[in-house]
Parts: structure tokens; C-alpha cells; sequence
């Protein structure tokens, strides 16, 4: 794709005025500087001699450039006058993260074409996916560096509400257990004597 201020050159193909005045109506003075600059590098001429429109710098002077610290994107803008996908890889490549890459095309007057914004979008979700994933392995981490509470347990916590019957039952006094037997020897006693009773009568048992 062509410089869009090509259009804008003189028939000397040099330039002018005109590429500013006309490149000034559809992009920020800043996207132009920068691609006058891409022209430039290109070893498309200007007419910079005293008196004339670019003397100076003329209207560019003071102008955040394709370096400018204040338009750190500005080395990436494609041809368009924008941060498209190759600019947008490049700019990854050079280290700067996505939002780095997306604030600093907004400094520089540009935007994100379809196919560069929808690669922040994907590179965004990725961020925060591995962001959640980082965070969850920090709380596992702290969950195992956690010191175990020392909190006594009880007998049914060791061996089960089973196993404290029998333990609660076993420390009873020798009286207290023999006495859970006390009902079964009443009945045993009462139904010898019913017995004796009946058979002297010279009847039977009374259920046979």
C-alpha cells in the first residue's frame, strides 16, 4: 500500500505545501509529520529553503515525530496513517504489551484497523485468562504454605461415634455397667417364680 500523502505531491513529485494542507484534512498533524518522514526515508525531496513552506519545519516544528517519546507508536504507523496488523505485530515484537500498543497508537492520533483491533481484543483475553490462572496458582500456593491449625480432637473425631460409645461405656464404674443388666435379671426372677406358681397349681404354662 502506498504512502496515503503520495496523492498529495507535487508533479515534480517532490513535497509541498499541498501534502500538508490536504494531508492536515483527514489525519492529525502528528500522522502526517510521520509519514512525511516515511516519504522522506524513502528519498522523496522537500523543498525546505528559506522562505519556503517546510523552512525550518514549518508547520511540522514542534510536531511529535516517528521517535518523539510522546508518540511511541509512531515508528509503527503503516502506510495509511494508522497502526494495522503489521504495525501491531511489530510493535509486540519490540517488547511494548497490547495496551501499551493501543494507548500509544491513540498519543500519535491513530487507531486500530479490523484486523490490528481485533488482535488486541484476542491478546487482551489472553492476558486476562493467564492473569485468572496466575492468581488461582498463588491462592493454591498460599492454601499448601498455610500452617495447620493445632486444635484438639475429639474421641469420635479419632475413631467414630461407634468407637466413642464403646470408649464412653468403658470408662464407666464397674456398678454403672453391671446395673444396665438389672432389667434383664427382673425378668428372668419373674418368670421362674410364674412358673413354680402355675405347676403348683397343677396347671401349665400360661403360653405354651
Amino acid at each position: 500500500m502506498a504512502n496515503f500523502l503520495e496523492q498529495y505531491l507535487s508533479p515534480a513529485g517532490t513535497i509541498g505545501s499541498n501534502v500538508w494542507t490536504m494531508g492536515t484534512k483527514t489525519h492529525s498533524p502528528t500522522q502526517v509529520k510521520v509519514a512525511i518522514q516515511q516519504l522522506l526515508n524513502k528519498g522523496v525531496g522537500i523543498n525546505n529553503a528559506p522562505g519556503q513552506f517546510f523552512a525550518g519545519g514549518g508547520p511540522m516544528k514542534g510536531v511529535p515525530g516517528m521517535y518523539s517519546p510522546k508518540n511511541p507508536m509512531g515508528q509503527f504507523q503503516g502506510p495509511g496513517g494508522n497502526l494495522g496488523f503489521i504495525g501491531y505485530s511489530k510493535a509486540k515484537l519490540a517488547g511494548y504489551t497490547p495496551q501499551e500498543i493501543k494507548q500509544g497508537a491513540g498519543a500519535g492520533g491513530m487507531f486500530l484497523p479490523s484486523g490490528a483491533e481485533r488482535q488486541y481484543q484476542m491478546d487482551m483475553r489472553a492476558e486476562a485468562e493467564r492473569d485468572q490462572m496466575l492468581d488461582y496458582m498463588r491462592q493454591l500456593q498460599e492454601m499448601a504454605n498455610r500452617p495447620e491449625p493445632q486444635v484438639g480432637r475429639s474421641s469420635s473425631y479419632v475413631v467414630g461415634t461407634g468407637g466413642t460409645a464403646e470408649i464412653q461405656q468403658a470408662d464407666k464404674p464397674k456398678e454403672e455397667k453391671r446395673g444396665r443388666g438389672t432389667g434383664k435379671w427382673k425378668r428372668e426372677y419373674f418368670n421362674a417364680l410364674n412358673t413354680a406358681a402355675v405347676a403348683g397349681a397343677g396347671g401349665g404354662t400360661v403360653n405354651p
